[in-house]
């Protein structure tokens, strides 16, 4: 027990003396970080980053939409190639139903 009370005594102690440097070592880095981003060649390289980041992006963004819709095209090709021909002119550019009433009430599942 007597253990224990050392160790909870030090402990505080140790959070004290810590919370007193640690604010003080805070206010020095918050100062120091206030300096360097007031500085203006500092200002100029961030805002440049900044738009090149933005640029990268939005060509990120087209590439992976074209990418994205030919990706599509070909699965459509791939898709009317598997589609029977009568079926395939029926439905282009729409759902295809898939509902075994709604075929057999059309005529086409006999």
């Amino acid at each position: 027990m007597r253990y224990k009370a050392v160790f909870v005594m030090g402990l505080a102690a140790g959070y004290v003396l810590g919370a007193r440097a640690g604010r003080q070592r805070y206010e020095q880095i918050k100062r120091m970080g206030k300096s360097i981003s007031s500085n203006p060649t500092v200002r100029h390289t961030t805002d440049t980053a900044q738009a090149q980041a933005m640029h990268l992006g939005e060509r990120a963004r087209r590439a992976a939409q074209e990418k994205a819709g030919a990706m599509g095209h070909d699965l459509m090709e791939k898709m009317q190639r598997k589609i029977p021909a009568g079926l395939s002119n029926r439905t282009s550019n729409q759902e295809i139903n898939l509902d075994a009433e709604s075929l057999h009430s059309n005529g086409m599942m006999t």
